[in-house]
């Protein structure tokens, strides 16, 4: 199974992300913003509608994903999503754990580090791309780095 991205979104904010695949690799921030904005919109429908929904397929992809609460500076209680996408494949309930553990781990992290914090200014938060690396495996290919977490 193939690793496209990895991302945490804030509020609708896309806070971090870690793109594995040159096709998710896009650097126009606006673009980004745009696809944070449709993945948070998405996933709290699905959570309204149809909860508990921890993942959802498209014809190419699938779209795993782990919510919590989490403080800001001024605020409580904010969505904190850690979000996975992969290739479509017929997903098996030990594919499912070790996903669930996986996006488990990062929101776990990312609350311990920086619960409290004002989430306005993302580029504190890109060291955070080297612990979700750390998650997933220090393998050089997305393969492996997915396979080193079974």
């Amino acid at each position: 199974m193939k690793i496209h991205e990895v991302g945490i979104i804030i509020g609708g904010i896309p806070i971090v992300y870690q793109n594995y695949d040159d096709v998710f690799n896009d650097n126009n921030n606006s673009d980004m913003i745009c696809k944070s904005a449709l993945m948070s919109s998405i996933l709290n429908f699905a959570e309204t509608l149809i909860s508990p929904m921890e993942s959802f397929e498209s014809n190419k992809y699938n779209v795993s994903f782990k919510k919590k609460k989490i403080n800001s500076n001024n605020s409580k209680d904010l969505d904190l999503f850690a979000y996975l996408v992969s290739d479509k494949e017929k997903k098996s309930e030990k594919l499912k754990k070790h996903i669930n553990l996986a996006l488990d781990k990062i929101l776990n992290e990312f609350k311990s580090k920086y619960n409290g914090d004002d989430y306005t200014e993302i580029t504190h938060y890109d060291t955070f791309k080297n612990v979700i690396d750390e998650i997933l495996g220090k393998k050089d290919s997305v393969e492996e780095k997915f396979e080193s977490i079974f």
